[in-house]
């Protein structure tokens, strides 16, 4: 992973040339702990210039729906799932409170049989018409758009209504 290039081309961002990016972070290294900082700074920017260029910038984001399965048989499965389980919550939590100006983000699924993703990491970003990787881009879109390869991340996957809120019980009582 370069970390250098992720670094660069999210930084890119906040500039009104770009008018689109997809991102797909699905690599399993993205849970481990040496990433986190890579991957908080990524979060972070994301949500920077996706409040500073609301709906000028298209921001595409694929991670994984769920772990393959060879993950439970590494020695820090614990670790990965949560780290996981933390990640979404964060990013659901993010688009709960971007509302209409969120990233899109999508949960790729991987299958029993999936040692690994399907897609690449990768940052790609539109410039002028032109993505800095087409082919990637077309990849990522055409499993985006293919019938139960993916699924939103959405404001329904993590509650922040609180303890009194209408879907608490003793509401109602």
């Amino acid at each position: 992973m370069n970390d250098l290039l992720w670094r660069h081309r999210i930084a890119q961002l906040l500039d009104p040339s770009i008018e689109a990016a997809v991102i797909v972070q699905c690599d399993l290294d993205w849970l481990r702990h040496r990433l986190l900082g890579l991957r908080n700074d990524i979060d972070r920017a994301l949500m920077a210039a996706q409040l500073r260029r609301g709906p000028s910038l298209r921001i595409t984001r694929v991670v994984l729906h769920n772990l393959p399965a060879t993950a439970s048989q590494m020695s820090d499965s614990g670790a990965l799932l949560a780290a996981f389980d933390e990640w979404h919550y964060r990013l659901a939590a993010a688009n709960a409170l971007l509302s209409g100006s969120a990233p899109r983000v999508h949960r790729l699924i991987t299958t029993s049989d999936q040692s690994v993703a399907p897609l690449a990491d990768m940052v790609e970003l539109l410039e002028n018409g032109q993505w800095s990787g087409p082919q990637n881009v077309d990849l990522a879109l055409c499993t985006i758009d293919a019938t139960g390869a993916t699924t939103p991340l959405t404001n329904y996957d993590v509650g922040l209504e609180g303890p009194f809120s209408d879907g608490d019980p003793s509401v109602h009582m």
